[in-house]
């Protein structure tokens, strides 16, 4: 094995860790929030009302 392939499979095992690693922070991230998100109530809320104007009789 020369010392090109050598730092080509070193180069392939660190590309392999950094996805593995970016994919459990991603994942962990989204699950935190979501997590969060659930836990509160939205400070404002909007209520709609319809009010119909009948004519003056």
């Amino acid at each position: 094995m020369t010392p090109e392939d050598r730092e080509f499979g070193q180069g392939l095992k660190l590309t392999a860790i950094a996805v593995i690693s970016a994919v459990l922070t991603a994942t962990l991230v989204i699950g935190a929030g979501q997590a969060l998100l659930r836990g509160f109530e939205p400070i404002i809320r909007l209520e709609a009302t319809v009010v119909s104007h009948a004519p003056a009789e």
